[in-house]
């Protein structure tokens, strides 16, 4: 059996025409002068066009190596000694660890927490200040699926402190919910192995006129923003992956919808099983808890049946969840929550096999327990 379910960590590559146009083709340096070249360095272009359009954003696309670093490189754009910055505590850990080295650089940092499972504007507005420098609270939550009003935030923010900058972590967002962003928001975050594409390659995008500062140095790539040659292979199988999920938004969305809703409906049979359900969340993620078992014994269970599910997020292996206990739900919750993350590739028939394994999992993790 074989049944992947863990998606908000990584999703299956569905981009084989751009890899194969590399690897016979355009596989040439974007920056040497000659015509292969300079049709590589097109179609570089071309994917920060589509980009941009894409979230309705006028301004510049900086590749990068993935999320992390597009967080990181917007955080550190906007620094300034001794300034304000204000995030919340339950970000990525991209964001948040780069808010907690802030502080270490001598700037003031405020954590404003979620109210259930999501981050509201009249929370964010009390913390900013006139030397706010940047705010930044993500689209999507990576643990939960739940869903901030970054519109909303982000016009809160301008109307108290106009000069301060927003920034929103996207990787959760793109292609799972509407990317209507307004133009108050003036960097946007995005990671292409997260929509079918290839790990290695984000994007920051910054609206016009916004500091970009590079935090490597090389080359002048990218007009000097993100030296050292671009991955073209990524890139280029990143503007596949957002076609793609562009033409197949409206009928993948009701499909996740579907199984989420499935998967819900079996879940809530279990005994015990406690759904960490936002008021407004994206339908491909999942969170839930079955107090009286540890999440990481529960995927490890699962994955021995050929189910793969994941514990919180990715990059967080074998630690409680923070997120879930700034959201105020208990130490048993929290440590005993799994992540289902659901893609258009996956059946009804995997929702099944999934939550029968997981019934199974628990009754037999409880039973000893009692001995």
């Amino acid at each position: 059996m074989y049944v992947y379910l863990d998606n908000a960590a990584t999703t299956q590559p569905d981009v084989s025409a751009a890899i194969e146009e590399h690897i016979s083709g355009n596989w040439h340096n974007p920056s040497s002068g000659y015509a292969p070249a300079e049709r590589a360095f097109a179609s570089v272009r071309e994917a920060g066009d589509t980009l941009l359009r894409i979230a309705g954003m006028s301004g510049k696309c900086v590749f990068t190596s993935g999320g992390t670093e597009a967080n990181n490189t917007a955080v550190f754009s906007c620094f300034r000694a001794k300034a304000h910055y204000v995030t919340s505590s339950i970000e990525h850990p991209s964001v948040y660890n780069a808010f907690r080295r802030l502080e270490a650089m001598g700037a003031s940092v405020d954590f404003v927490k979620p109210r259930g499972f999501c981050i509201y504007a009249r929370d964010v507005a009390e913390l900013v200040r006139e030397d706010t420098a940047l705010v930044s609270i993500m689209h999507v939550n990576n643990e939960t699926g739940a869903i901030n009003d970054i519109n909303s935030i982000a016009a809160a923010v301008k109307a108290k402190s106009p000069g301060t900058l927003f920034h929103s972590d996207g990787v959760q967002a793109l292609f799972k919910t509407e990317m209507k962003l307004s133009p108050d928001i003036d960097y946007y975050t995005l990671s292409a192995h997260k929509i079918h594409a290839l790990k290695g390659t984000g994007a920051l995008l910054a609206r016009e006129g916004r500091p970009v500062k590079p935090l490597l140095f090389g080359g002048g790539q990218q007009d000097g923003l993100r030296p050292g040659t671009e991955n073209t292979l990524g890139i280029a199988a990143f503007r596949e992956a957002l076609i793609k999920g562009e033409e197949s938004f409206g009928e993948t969305k009701k499909k996740v919808r579907e199984l989420s809703d499935m998967l819900m409906n079996l879940i809530s049979g279990i005994d015990g099983a406690a759904l960490n359900l936002p008021d407004e969340r994206v339908p491909h993620i999942l969170s839930v808890s079955f107090p009286g078992t540890r999440a990481e014994v529960l995927v490890r269970l699962l994955g021995q049946k050929g189910i793969y599910i994941g514990a919180g997020a990715a990059c967080s292996r074998g630690k409680e969840s923070r997120v879930l206990l700034e959201c105020g739900v208990g130490k048993d919750i929290a440590e005993s929550a799994v992540r289902i993350s659901m893609s258009a590739m996956n059946t009804k028939d995997d929702i099944e096999a999934c939550a029968e394994e997981l019934c199974a999992a628990v009754k037999s993790l409880r039973g000893r327990g009692r001995k």
